[in-house]
Formats: C-alpha cells, structure tokens, sequence
C-alpha cells in the first residue's frame, strides 16, 4: 500500500513536470509570436511587384467593403519597419507604456508610431510628448511595445496606416502579410489578391520579421519530452500494478467470481489513478501558467487512458492464462 502511495506521488512529480514543459515551450512560443508582431503562423503573404502607394490599396479595399483583417506591409530593406492597418478585427502586443493603435488611428490622416521598447529611448521629447524622427519626417509615439526576451519586437517600429493617408510608399518595396478572419473567406482573399497585384499567395509560417514559426519549432522537442514523461509514468503504473496482478494469479477463484473480481480490482486501480491525475491536472492548471490548456487537457487524458488500457489488458492476460491451466 506504501508503496503504491509513493508510485504516484512519483506520476503526480512526473505529470507536473510535463506541465513545466508545457509552460516553458508556450512562453518561448509566444515570445517568438510576439517577435512576429502577434502574427499567427497561419497568416498569408502577398508577394507584390505593384508601385502604387500602402493607402491606395487600402482605399480600393475600402471601396470593396473588405474588413475582418490585420494587414502589415514589412519594409524588405529594414524588417524591423512595418506599416499596420486593422479592420475590426483588432490584436495588441505587449505593451509598456501608452496605448497601441485603436480604430480611429486607422481611419486617420496622420501616422502613428508605436515603438519597440529600445527604440523608444531614442525618442525625441520636446515636452511629455514624445516623436521618432524617420526621413525628415517627425512622427508621434503613442505607445512602447516590448518584453524582457523578445529582441525583435524591442526593436521594431509600428506605423499606423490608413485609407485616408497619402504618402510615397510603393508595395513593391513591403512584404504584405495578411491575418485575421478574412483568411476564412477565399473570395475575399481572391479580391484582395487583384487589389494588391500579387500573383500568388502562400502561408506564412515559414518566415516573418527574419523568425521562424513552424510546428517542429513550436512543438517538436517539447513532444519527445512529453513522449518520455508519458513513458515513465507508463512504467511507474506498470510496477503500481503489480501487486494486483500478483493476487489475480494466486486468488483460487474461478469463473465468474473471477470475472468479478478482476474487474472489482481493475476499478479499484482506475479509481487510484483517476485521483492521481486529477490531482496533477488540478496543481497543473492553478498553478502553472499555462497558453495552451487544450493540448495539456489532452496530454493528461490520452496518458491515463491508455495506463488503464494497459492494466485492463494484463488483466486479462492473467484470465486467459487461468482458463489454460483448467
């Protein structure tokens, strides 16, 4: 009894250990989707060779009545340089003073920046407001942008853009990421294709702002890691099971008080591990910070089911051996 009490605290120690994982891998996941600019890795390139202007497109996509999208016109010779238009559907970044944009920054005449925190301090404040100088230009900062291991976003400089704006940009000269609800409707994509003058279109999770977001960079170590955690624990349960196998095999009963009571012992071990893991799953989810909750739930589930399989099976294996012997 001790020593099946010490076999799962050991599975609670091994499932909270994954849990750690789990948390690590989707800090440095969000990191890096912070670096992006929180541009999801599912987000769509518009490769264009148009020479006309960021905001003459967005009045054409205007006239279309196109909304539901984020739009980020990345400066090819400075990636660290993105032009932001949002329709309705508004995302933020982490921010450390100010605001970042709103509605009516996207509706107006005059740019906006928001900077990243180590260019911030570079701002020029002739008062409490502060400006960035860029070609000549003075532009109004209205927030800073940053976190401790997030280097690109530190750096990266946010200009607000608008269909009501009037500038000398060329889409040429910008790598042109859309994201946002709009991916789920193909016909507006297609409108926005002939907007833009692209080509063609592909995902973006190969490459944004010089880093990468593919799934094997997001998950792959981490679910090896989680495939030996989930092995160890399989082990631990194995050897937490033993006892019983050991009195299925002696126990002089046969037939269906066999059945009876290899299945009173098999539930008995389903309701041992079943407060184990909810134990786990309890610590794990109230006191580890944790994005992606889905993929936890779904660890610890698939690991107890099949642990129980596992003792099912070997139960039967040991019923079958007893029916041989008769």
């Amino acid at each position: 009894m001790k020593k099946n009490v010490l076999i799962n605290l050991v599975v609670i120690i091994v499932l909270l250990v994954a849990g750690l994982l789990v948390s690590k891998n989707d800090m440095r996941n969000y990191q890096r989707l912070m670096d992006r600019g929180n541009i999801q890795d599912g987000a769509l390139i518009f490769p264009s060779r148009s020479q006309q202007s960021i905001p003459t497109a967005l009045r054409k996509m205007q006239a279309h009545n196109l909304h539901d999208f984020q739009i980020y016109f990345i400066q090819k010779k400075n990636p660290d340089l993105s032009y932001v238009y949002m329709s309705k559907h508004l995302t933020k970044v982490p921010m450390n003073s100010g605001r970042y944009f709103s509605e009516n920054d996207f509706a107006s005449p005059i740019p906006f920046v928001v900077l990243g925190k180590d260019v911030y301090k570079n701002t020029y404040k002739p008062q409490t407001q502060p400006y960035f100088q860029m070609d000549n230009n003075y532009y109004s900062v209205i927030g800073s942008v940053g976190m401790t291991n997030t280097k690109k976003l530190n750096r990266h400089i946010f200009i607000s853009t608008s269909p009501n704006q009037y500038d000398k940009t060329q889409l040429k000269h910008y790598q042109i990421v859309v994201d946002g609800n709009i991916l789920h409707h193909p016909q507006h994509l297609k409108q926005m294709q002939h907007i833009l003058k692209a080509h063609h279109l592909y995902r973006s999770a190969n490459k944004i702002n010089n880093i990468h977001q593919t799934w094997w960079i997001r998950w792959g170590v981490t679910l090896f890691d989680l495939l030996a955690l989930a092995i160890v624990v399989i082990i631990l349960c194995w050897f937490a099971q033993v006892p019983m196998i050991q009195l299925l095999k002696n126990t002089p009963l046969r037939g269906d008080l066999l059945a009876d009571f290899q299945l009173g012992n098999w539930f008995k071990f389903f309701l041992t591990e079943a407060i184990t893991f909810i134990i786990a799953a309890a610590i794990i989810f109230l006191k580890i910070p944790i994005i992606s909750t889905r993929y936890m739930s779904l660890y610890l589930f698939t690991v107890f089911i099949v642990v129980n399989i596992i003792a099912a099976i070997r139960i039967f294996i040991v019923k079958q051996q007893k029916e041989w012997q008769d």
